[in-house]
Formats: C-alpha cells, structure tokens, sequence
C-alpha cells in the first residue's frame, strides 16, 4: 500500500469534499459541563443543571454518530464544556474510534487521571487540544474561578506528556493574563511545545456581553504580535501577501458575500450537546435536530442560506476595504449585535491598526 503524508492526505480529502459539497468535519459538543468557569467562556451560561439535564445520553450520542459515519464524515472533534466530564467519555470515544473516525479532543485537563491517560494510550486520538491560561496557580484559578484547579490541570499536562500522547496547548488571551503571555511560553518552550494563543473573545451565547471587557486593547494586540510571531490572528493572518489581500478585496466589492468564512465553504458543521446540528458556532437559531432528521436533509436546509447570503443593507462591513485585517464576522456581529451585518468596533480598530502595519 503507498502511503502518503498527512497533510496531503488531508489537503486531498477536504478539497475533494468541499468540491463535492459533503461535510467531512465536525465538531460535537457532548456536554456543556465543566468543572471551570473561567471568566471569558462563551458557553459557561448553560453550563448549569437545568440545561445539562437535557443534554443527550449515551444511546442518542451512538445514534448521531452512526449517523456522522454514514454520512461519511472523517474528522471529528469532541469539545464542550468539556467532553470528558461525561461519565460516558470513554464509552462515546471507543464506539467513534472503533467507526474510523480521526478524533481531536478538547479539554480543560482538569478530569484527565491516569485511567484516562491509560485509556487514551491503548487507543490514542490524533490529538489532545488543552487550554492553558496561566502558569501561576493564583492567577489560573482567578480565571477558572475554581480552587486547586491549577495543580490538577498541571497534573494532567504531565500525565499526558509522560504517555507521549499528541498534545496540543493553547492560550486565550485576555486582560486577566496579558502580563502572563512570556512566562507561559517559555514554560511550553520547555516541554517542547509551540505557543498557540488567540484573543478572540466572544460574547456568553445568552447574549451576555461580560466576557468582551476582557477584551484587550487592539493596540496590545498588534504589540503581542511583533514579540510573539504565532498569536493567532482569527482567520486571516498578517503573513499572508498583500497581493492577495487587494484581489478578494476587489472580488468581495463586486460580489459581496455576507459569509466569507468556512461556513460559506461548507466544509464542516457542529453539533451541540441538544443533537442540533447548524454551521456557526455563533448562529445557532438556524438549526435541525438529528434526532428528528437526517444530516443530509439538514444540510440541504442550511448550506444554501450561508452559501447565497449576501448583505441585505448597506452596512459599513459591506464594501469596508479594511475587512481583510479585522476579526469581524457576521457570527460575531449576530451574537454581540443581534444583527449579522452591523461592524463591531473593537475589530473597526483592529483593522485599522493592522492595515497601517502591512
């Protein structure tokens, strides 16, 4: 058999999806529960009894992941909250690594031990994706608002890492941490992992703004930039050539299409811990439910309405030559605005500043 790298067998199977127009990724959400409840989360407002005990049991999961396998869905990703605080965990993760699926997994850390780190070992995932915000415990657990949740998280970066098991630690950024940024890359350049760090905040999906005063100030941002070279900056980065920037902004001023993102390409969609499957994680009024309907249906019902959608009014994003270097979209706007069309002002600086860096 001739094998193939990675990363071409990946760039192969998405185009040849996104061609054919057949999803191949997903992210589910199997709880919105958590031990933490760090002050900048979007999804802690339902990490509350009277929502988790709607969420899906087990037998439900099974059903919508046979139907993820029959779609022939390939990447799939369990997120929350955060999934392993499911009794069920491993249960759920066995029956979706005995289908084939290539499975991520996001986490806090703080319910890895060593059963799961034995667990997980026998039967790896490509890769634990773990949030890290702080490696001073008193500042970490200002964030978490959890005490004595630094030790455990600590406790499960070295179990993961003794096991040699695919780790991946990430970093938002936010006024809490802001100082905290070297000492925490340093302190992943010593385990030998790269610092991966976003400062894209978004409001609580209740629509409560709290977590956008954690915001930091986009000035911060662009000086975060030059010290460190990887902070993400949402989907379009300041490596990308200038040549390439002024033909989609010629492209977009002729053809203004509201979803510029891979929700317009259609490439994957998100499942949250309900069954509801819909394309943004941040639009979740147009949904389906799979235990009621059949992905295809749903996809038939969804894909069109972000694949044609164009601006309806003459907002200030619609021919805004700047959107190219801003973190604005119309998911953003939707949630923190109510309107998917309306500019946000934190991002109208950001791309003002990042514009007159290029």
């Amino acid at each position: 058999m001739r094998e193939i790298q990675y990363k071409t067998f990946s760039f192969r199977a998405h185009q040849n999806n996104w061609l054919s127009k057949k999803p191949s990724v997903c992210e589910f959400e199997l709880t919105f529960k958590c031990a933490l409840h760090c002050r900048h989360c979007y999804s802690d407002c339902y990490n509350k009894i009277q929502y988790l005990r709607k969420e899906l049991n087990t037998q439900e999961v099974k059903i919508i992941l046979d139907k993820l396998y029959k779609r022939g869905v390939l990447w799939l990703c369990f997120t929350g909250g955060d999934p392993l605080a499911r009794e069920d965990f491993l249960e759920i993760y066995s029956y979706a690594k005995e289908k084939g699926f290539i499975i991520t997994i996001f986490t806090s850390g703080y319910y890895i031990n060593e059963k799961m780190v034995r667990y997980l070992k026998q039967s790896p995932p490509f890769v634990i994706e773990l949030t890290l915000n702080a490696i001073n415990k008193k500042l970490y657990e200002r964030i978490s608002q959890v005490k004595d949740s630094f030790l455990r998280v600590k406790q499960a970066i070295k179990l993961i890492l003794k096991a040699k098991l695919p780790l991946k630690i990430k970093t938002q950024v936010t006024q809490d941490n802001l100082k905290e940024i070297p000492k925490i890359k340093s302190f992943l350049k010593r385990l030998g992992l790269k610092f991966i760090s976003s400062y894209i905040l978004y409001p609580r999906l209740n629509g409560d703004l709290t977590p956008c005063n954690l915001r930091v100030l986009p000035e911060e941002i662009l000086r975060l930039n030059q010290r460190h070279k990887n902070l993400s900056f949402c989907e379009y980065h300041l490596e990308k050539e200038t040549n390439d920037r002024i033909s989609k902004i010629k492209y977009r001023k002729l053809n203004p299409k509201l979803f510029f993102c891979a929700v317009g390409g259609g490439d994957g969609f998100r499942i949250d811990p309900y069954g509801n499957i819909f394309l943004c994680s941040l639009i979740r009024d147009y949904k389906f439910n799979l235990l009621k309907v059949d992905i295809d249906y749903a996809l038939n019902k969804l894909l069109p309405f972000f694949r044609k959608r164009r601006f309806l009014t003459e907002s200030a994003c619609r021919y805004c030559p700047s959107k190219e270097f801003c973190g604005w979209c119309p998911g953003r706007a939707y949630l923190e605005k109510a309107d998917m069309e309306l500019p946000i002002e934190y991002y109208c600086r950001l791309a003002e500043l990042l514009k007159n860096e290029i």
